[in-house]
């Protein structure tokens, strides 16, 4: 198995001179470490992926651990906005986001989307992607946060709050 992925971009204007920087150093940690080689046409662009899976390839994940899920990559998604590197800007799909085994960090692969999207609609995309990763209770927690993210426009601090409560209400009812 590989721990490289490799993404061909087409776009030269893709990656932005300042954001080129901070990628290429390592300086977000939300994002896999990558390097860029020019290419006929555009650029190869290599993630190094050792110690992290990819979210698609996750399956039957109960309540509890979707919305851990969740909230890693809402962590994540905050660490890559400090750095200035925003979700309406990247695609966030379950093929760009990986996780470590023990789902206690998410990282994203960065690809520069096509168009822009916002951050509201990219996050619950993305969460409505996952319900076919998790089970009928997960699904129904997946379709309260991703009605919950396109209505409002909240933190995702508030946000990740909100996911506690629901993970407590799953422990404390058994819900798988």
């Amino acid at each position: 198995m590989s721990n490289v992925v490799r993404v061909k971009i087409t776009d030269s204007e893709a990656f932005f001179p300042w954001k080129r920087e901070a990628l290429l150093s390592g300086s977000c940690r939300g994002v896999l470490p990558l390097g860029i080689i020019d290419a006929v046409g555009g650029e190869n662009v290599l993630y190094r992926t050792e110690g992290f899976i990819k979210l698609s390839s996750i399956t039957a994940v109960k309540a509890g651990d979707i919305l851990t899920i969740v909230e890693r990559i809402l962590e994540c998604v905050e660490i890559c906005r400090d750095c200035l590197i925003f979700p309406g800007e990247y695609i966030l799909s379950p093929d760009t986001v990986y996780l470590t085994e023990n789902l206690s960090e998410a990282r994203i692969a960065y690809i520069p989307a096509v168009h822009y999207v916002s951050e509201e609609g990219a996050i619950s995309s993305l969460i409505y992607a996952m319900k076919g990763l998790t089970t009928e209770n997960g699904r129904t927690y997946l379709d309260t946060l991703g009605t919950m993210l396109e209505c409002t426009n909240l933190k995702l601090r508030r946000v990740i709050g909100f996911i506690e409560e629901l993970k407590e209400e799953i422990r404390l009812c058994s819900i798988c």
